[in-house]
């Protein structure tokens, strides 16, 4: 074991110095370089040691012919002293090794986050208010769709989530596949995997998964219902490090190898060799990185994690609050003095800056027509940024209809200014023909259209 970080006052030992560059809050940064099922709580079983992982050992499942099962095990909050998240970031580097072969329409479940506070979801046991559950386990898939769709290469594997959701179907999981752009692994190779989940408000459907391969974005969802209205007290229980060949059983002796496993409340990023470009380490493998590293020299960011500030974040969501400080920045707009224009700011670290949109007629609030609150801890839509934008750069409106995804956007109109005014291309390169006006705007994607807009 690399090294086993724990957030809150419990003593735990520091096994070997890290090796990868992750963050400081880091809960887990595990390299597989001793006894593998150690990792894990009791009862984990079928891990084998891999004597050349990643970097260093790593993790082998093996599925041996006529069997499902390469392994599983679980890393639980609770048990180690950690309060049970609301939300979780992951990473792990995958490999599925050369004659790694998927027999259609078969498809296996990979390491995941989940909440198994009944027996249920799991084998075909979906989430029900006497049996509550969740869970977000990944999986592999020879699959693009479902079963009548084409198969796809004997020599790559798709990524993707094998979600119990309570909305899902009613006798198994919800199978979501990643971007087969970004997601389809050719066999041999090791790859890069995170992966983002964050609890929906109960009862809400505004639950959150996201997919990264190498630094790419993947995958995202952000209208998920993971637990119900009366099920608040439902969170994060347990990593769950699951590999299972699901359907008719393997026909060829299959491994998956794993290697440096890390999770915690920030984005853990790829980068294993422990150094890094000022003046953030988390955004090396961002496509991102010059418009944030602009950001930071023009004064507009320090950080996302006060007071050390060497991280970014550039996965992570804008919220309205974080928006109204990078545009006061960016516009250096004064702050009125005895102004208290919304009555949910007070306690708000960017009241300030929030004052000062508000004089500047960047933004009139976030309940109309009352218009009363700003919502500071909202995360920001795409569409919202692009009336932030429209209004504090004041781009002319214009006619078209560049993206078929935003008709029915009240935030259209913006949506066609920012076009016209090269702030964006849209979400769906190399295409761009959609805007995603719906998606949450990402700290990355927030640099990149501040420093377009600053010519």
């Amino acid at each position: 074991m690399r090294r086993l970080l724990v957030l809150i006052l419990a003593s735990v030992a520091i096994c070997n110095p890290a090796l990868a560059a992750v963050p400081n809050d880091v809960i887990v940064d595990e390299s597989f370089d001793g006894d593998v099922l150690a990792a894990f709580d009791d009862g984990a079983w079928g891990f084998a040691s891999l004597a050349s992982g990643h970097v260093g050992p790593g993790l082998n499942a093996i599925i041996p012919v006529g069997q499902h099962w390469g392994g599983a095990g679980h890393w639980e909050f609770d048990r180690r002293g950690v309060a049970e998240p609301e939300e979780l970031y992951w990473r792990y580097w995958v490999k599925f090794p050369t004659g790694f072969y998927i027999e259609t329409p078969n498809r296996g479940k990979l390491p995941g986050p989940a909440g198994l506070h009944s027996a249920n979801c799991r084998g075909n046991r979906v989430s029900t208010p006497e049996e509550p559950c969740f869970s977000a386990r990944m999986l592999f898939s020879r699959l693009y769709g479902e079963p009548a769709d084409p198969d796809g290469p004997d020599d790559k594997t798709l990524l993707g989530f094998y979600t119990y959701h309570v909305d899902g179907p009613s006798n198994r999981g919800d199978i979501w596949t990643w971007d087969p752009e970004v997601a389809l692994l050719d066999h041999g190779k090791w790859y890069c995997v995170e992966g983002f989940i964050e609890m929906n408000t109960p009862g809400a459907r505004d639950g959150v998964l996201r997919g990264w391969v190498d630094g790419e974005d993947a995958f995202q969802r952000t209208d998920i219902a993971f637990r119900r209205a009366d099920e608040a007290w439902m969170k994060i229980k347990s990593l769950w490090f699951d590999v299972y060949y699901g359907g008719t059983e393997s026909i060829v002796h299959n491994e998956i190898h794993f290697d440096s496993l890390a999770f915690g409340p920030s984005r853990i990023g790829c980068d294993d060799s422990g150094e890094y470009t000022p003046p953030f380490w988390d955004d090396d493998d961002s496509v991102f990185e010059a418009d944030i590293i602009w950001l930071a020299d023009s004064g507009i960011t320090q950080g996302c994690n006060p007071p050390t500030n060497d991280k970014f974040c550039p996965g992570s969501a804008v919220t309205r609050g974080q928006m109204a400080a990078f545009l006061t920045r960016a516009l250096s707009l004064p702050v009125p003095a005895g102004v208290d224009t919304f009555v949910d700011d007070n306690d708000s670290v960017f009241e300030a800056n929030i004052e000062a949109l508000a004089a500047a007629g960047i933004t009139a609030g976030c309940n109309p027509p009352a218009n009363d609150r700003f919502c500071p801890e909202q995360r920001l839509s795409r569409g919202q940024m692009a009336a932030f934008l429209t209004r504090a750069y004041g781009y002319p409106s214009v006619g078209g209809d560049r993206f078929v995804d935003d008709n029915d956007s009240i935030f259209e109109s913006a949506i066609e200014s920012l076009a016209a005014a090269g702030i964006t291309a849209g979400c769906n390169p190399p295409v761009n023909d959609r805007f995603c006006p719906e998606a949450t705007l990402t700290r990355g994607q927030m640099a990149a259209f501040l420093h377009r807009a600053a010519g």
